[in-house]
């Protein structure tokens, strides 16, 4: 479909004006204050215009289009304080339809020109881009073309701007037309694709063509009073009907051009209103070998009635097109109605005899609520802001309005950067986070499952342990014996002394006996220890042994055993807490589906979809989470499927079973839609701040820079104070929102942390860490008391030796001693004789 700019022409800018000069001059004549001084800004307004003038004959883009709206912005500033009045010097431009036609205007009067191109140039640029698959961005430039449009229709209608002779209310209003039929027309061919029912496309259609019969309406100067405040002054309009007559000429390509696109989109919605009685055998709507598979036969006559009506309609565009040259291709729509007549009129002809009813008494077709709902636009919202623009150049000749702004200035100011220093903290702690290492639980447990089954089974070595073990034993049991008898020895011993010290006082006390007796018993102290340190051993490895029964049976596990009973225990210990995460996760599931976004899309309210596309913040749904994801090089798809399968991963199927493998998908892909929603909810809140900073700010100073009424100023004071107290609640709620959800986010990411804590490998490891200590003093007690039991053997054999000794010596003093009852010689009997 045909644009705007394909039937109208840039309004070119000629001349050099002395701005400057235009500005101090009437500067001068309202004011006596002789310090006010404009010179950067009527500097930066002046070489915009060079700009644009060296800029327009070049190519209608985005950098003709930014320097219509700067200069559109110092335009409406010197204006709206009636500083660009300059009545003896006319300038001249080309007409709108007729490109060498020479049109007078006054300079005060160039932003109509300025706005009527930034409404052409961008629909060229709608037009360039026509093929890009990115919906939204089409949707919202069509968007910017009609407010333009809008814009200027309805101020020229109640007559706040004046009218040029080729920009006027007639000619704006029929560009509105065009530009409403081809946004609604984006659509139709979106529902198309999306197999929407037929019942919406014939609306869609309708909708279409009753754009283009309002514009030929306008055209043909019917039903104005249905369109103008003022239909009387537009049809007695002499400048109106001279100047536009080159296109409200029948015979002229632009009509025809209006009478062809409303003749086919009638004819198109006749079509789909036809089929919605019957059901096809496909339901691409674009399928030229369409076959009809049932239908409602109580219809039978209003369908053929409307498909031949169809039919005249396309035969009449055809000869048109012929007439003028359009490119339109309407033979796939002839040949689909020509397929669905032939067989309704052999089914009517053969079957049901049923009377055509006339194209009159069928009842109307109705279209759907508007797709774009024409809203009243300020002018802010068509220009660029310039931000070294003085607040003094706003608020010129105007002391009250001045003292109302900074009133609510200093206050907006506060609240901004109260909350401008909360964003910044927000964002701090958003980039705290990191996301960038997913855990594999899957792999995390194959190889410690591994890890730990080799280091059990390198470590467990039965024999070992009991050779070693019986070594003890062995020792334990004849130390203990041996130790036995030398004690006994050597307590006879000392028993026979002092009874022998008894007997024989005269004896004297030998020093390397005592000497020799006190060493036995501080070495047999010593074996006595050694003994006591073996039974230690040796009891401290039974206990343990018989306290890890069910941990040795588990080491003579096969592997296959072995992992089967680690998932089956870590399934029975999981501290992992996810009581809340099914909710969480059908939630955010339902919101990023693809599945949801399709179901939107194919909606039969057109409301929504407008709402779904015209979205500037990205939203909670699949489109936005996944060039979310992409740009920070995440994922959430299944891990252990698509990244390991039995032939990389030992026990897979066993594995698989871990509860905590399928937990870490729902964890993680909650873990990301929070993240992503923390993105969003970032975004709206800095949009919010920068709303309250600049928009918000701007409305209101455009709102009283003209109003003098002290009255009335105050109530708009009120009134935006109100507003700005609306947007701190919502700031407000917002912080309090993004707390709420990153704490949600933490507690989540917390749990997910522990996903790959596994208890029972922990334990195990306690358990092999103590084996192998275990095992370790078993080594150290074997080694250390190796030579004990010789020792011991050798210590009894000295022992009976010094017994023998003693004996001897006894036996030898008994034989050589005077009787014990001569008085001299007579030593202390408690003192013992070694």
């Amino acid at each position: 479909m045909q644009v705007v700019c394909d039937f109208a022409h840039l309004k070119m800018l000629h001349g050099d004006v002395p701005i400057g000069k235009i500005i101090y001059k009437n500067l001068k004549e309202v004011t006596k204050n002789q310090n006010y001084q404009f010179d950067e800004e009527i500097s930066n307004f002046m070489n915009l215009r060079d700009r644009i003038i060296m800029e327009q004959g070049k190519d209608m883009g985005v950098t003709l289009l930014n320097l219509y709206k700067e200069y559109l912005f110092y335009f409406e500033t010197f204006r709206k304080k009636k500083l660009l009045s300059e009545k003896k010097k006319l300038l001249w431009t080309n007409d709108v339809f007729e490109k060498y036609k020479r049109i007078e205007y006054e300079f005060e009067n160039e932003h109509i020109l300025i706005i009527f191109n930034i409404g052409l140039v961008t629909t060229s640029i709608l037009k360039s881009k026509k093929n890009s698959d990115d919906i939204k961005m089409l949707n919202r430039i069509s968007n910017e073309v009609v407010d333009i449009f809008n814009y200027l229709f309805v101020n020229m209608n109640e007559e706040k701007i004046c009218e040029l002779t080729d920009i006027n209310c007639v000619s704006c209003y029929i560009f509105l037309c065009i530009s409403l039929a081809y946004h609604e027309n984006m659509f139709y061919n979106t529902a198309i694709v999306k197999k929407y029912k037929r019942n919406l496309l014939a609306k869609l259609s309708f909708n279409i063509y009753t754009h283009f019969k309002n514009a030929l309406n306008c055209l043909e100067g019917k039903e104005l009073n249905k369109i103008f405040k003022n239909p009387s002054k537009v049809s007695a309009s002499t400048e109106i009907k001279t100047n536009l007559q080159h296109i409200r000429n029948s015979h002229s390509t632009f009509y025809n051009f209006i009478l062809v696109n409303k003749i086919i989109f009638i004819s198109i919605s006749n079509y789909h209103t036809a089929l919605k009685y019957a059901t096809l055998n496909s339901d691409v709507a674009n399928d030229d070998n369409i076959k009809i598979e049932k239908y409602d036969v109580d219809k039978i006559g209003e369908i053929i009635c409307r498909l031949k009506y169809s039919q005249d309609n396309v035969y009449k565009c055809i000869e048109l097109c012929k007439k003028y040259n359009f490119n339109i291709n309407i033979t796939s729509l002839k040949e689909k109605i020509h397929t669905a007549i032939e067989y309704f009129e052999y089914e009517n002809r053969n079957i049901y005899f049923d009377v055509i009813p006339s194209y009159e008494n069928l009842c109307d077709i109705k279209g759907t609520s508007e797709v774009i709902k024409l809203k009243e636009i300020d002018i802010s919202n068509i220009y660029i802001k310039a931000n070294n623009i003085s607040c003094n150049l706003k608020l010129l000749f105007n002391e009250k309005a001045e003292l109302v702004y900074n009133m609510y200035n200093n206050e907006a100011i506060s609240v901004y950067n109260i909350f401008f220093k909360n964003l910044l903290s927000l964002k701090d702690q958003y980039k705290l986070i990191d996301l960038s290492h997913r855990k594999n639980v899957l792999r995390t447990l194959h190889n410690i499952i591994i890890s730990t089954y080799n280091k059990i089974t390198n470590l467990h070595k039965p024999t070992h342990f009991e050779n070693n073990l019986n070594f003890l034993l062995n020792i334990e049991q004849n130390l203990k014996e041996i130790l036995t008898q030398v004690e006994n020895s050597l307590t006879a011993e000392h028993t026979n002394h002092v009874e022998f010290q008894r007997k024989f006082l005269n004896v004297g006390i030998n020093q390397e006996s005592v000497n020799s007796y006190n060493s036995f018993v501080y070495h047999l102290t010593i074996f006595k220890k050694s003994l006591e340190e073996i039974q230690l051993s040796v009891d401290n490895f039974r206990n343990f042994l018989q306290n890890n029964q069910t941990n040795f049976q588990i080491c003579q596990m096969d592997i296959s055993t072995f992992a089967k009973y680690i998932v089956d225990d870590l399934n029975t210990c999981t501290n992992v807490n996810v009581e809340s995460l099914d909710h969480e996760h059908t939630y955010y599931k339902n919101m990023l589906s693809e599945d949801k976004e399709n179901e939107i899309n194919s909606a039969s309210s057109i409301n929504d979809i407008t709402e779904s596309t015209s979205a500037n913040i990205p939203i909670l749904n699949y489109f936005y989470f996944h060039n979310f994801l992409k740009n920070k090089n995440l994922s959430y798809s299944t891990q252990n499927i698509n990244a390991f399968n039995e032939k990389n991963l030992h026990h897979y199927d066993i594995l698989n079973n871990y509860i905590n493998v399928h937990s870490e998908e729902k964890l993680f892909f909650v873990i990301l839609a929070i993240y992503f929603s923390l993105s969003i909810q970032l975004n709206v809140f800095a949009a919010d701040l920068e709303e309250l900073k600049n928009n918000m700010h701007d409305v209101f100073l455009n709102s009283i820079s003209e109003e003098y009424d002290e009255g009335k100023l105050n109530e708009l004071l009120q009134k935006q104070k109100s507003i700005l107290n609306t947007k701190k609640t919502k700031l407000e709620e917002s912080l309090s929102s993004f707390e709420k959800n990153l704490n949600q986010f933490y507690d989540y990411y917390h749990e997910y942390s522990k996903l790959d804590y596994f208890k029972t490998i922990e334990d195990l490891n306690n358990f092999t860490n103590n084996l192998m200590g275990m095992v370790e003093k078993l080594n150290e007690m074997n080694k250390k008391h190796s030579y004990t039991l010789k020792n011991s053997l050798v210590f009894k054999d000295d022992i009976n030796r010094y017994i023998y000794m003693r004996e001897s010596e006894r036996s030898t003093i008994r034989v050589q001693q005077i009787p014990n009852a001569y008085s001299r010689n007579i030593h202390n009997s408690h003192e013992s004789f070694y």
